[in-house]
């Protein structure tokens, strides 16, 4: 059995982008939504550094563009546009050197409780492409394979297709976790 502290986990972009709501919520005083409270105990365990999380430059581009996707439909409807017209609105409406410094300081903060891994590990691109030709996100299946060179023990996500894919298990060396099931081995280990 891995301890607790010496647990080696990439956490899927979904669990950083709810990080990042419960922080939002957090500074703004807002009481966090019970959609979100289940990843508290997550949070305070990366937090207080009780795993190593590994961060790799792939993790940081889909966080980036995460962000900056939700902060600028957040600007499209403070602007009065519907979902319908965010390509009209793309025209208009950008982010600021501001909002894009905010971002940007948001993902450095994870790396502050993270195992940063700057250079890329060679990829299969073989084994990259046969699973993204089975409908998964290219993002999801690189994240996957970055966790599986980088040693991870677990790949944790909110994503029910990847936890519960019979494939994606077979051909990842690295154990894909949900959310309920990675929190059950914090509060199970201490």
């Amino acid at each position: 059995m891995v301890k607790m502290d010496s647990m080696k986990i990439m956490l899927d972009t979904n669990i950083l982008v709810k990080f990042t709501f419960i922080y939002y919520k957090e500074d703004e005083n807002i009481k966090i939504p019970k959609s979100l409270r289940k990843f508290l105990p997550i949070l305070t365990a990366f937090e207080l550094n009780k795993f190593r999380n590994v961060i790799t430059m792939w993790n940081r581009f889909e966080l980036r563009d995460v962000l900056m996707r939700l902060k600028l439909a957040e600007k499209n409807f403070m602007s009065g546009f519907t979902i319908d017209e965010f390509r009209d609105a793309e025209e208009n409406i950008q982010l600021s050197r501001k909002e894009l410094e905010g971002i940007n300081l948001i993902i450095d903060n994870f790396l502050i409780n993270s195992e940063w891994v700057y250079s890329t590990k060679e990829m299969n691109l073989e084994k990259i492409e046969k699973m993204t030709k089975k409908d998964f996100s290219h993002m999801d299946i690189i994240l996957l394979h970055q966790a599986e060179l980088n040693n991870c023990d677990y790949f944790v996500t909110n994503d029910k297709k990847l936890c519960s894919n019979k494939e994606l298990k077979e051909n990842f060396k690295v154990k894909i976790c949900n959310v309920n099931e990675f929190k059950n081995k914090i509060m199970n280990l201490g």
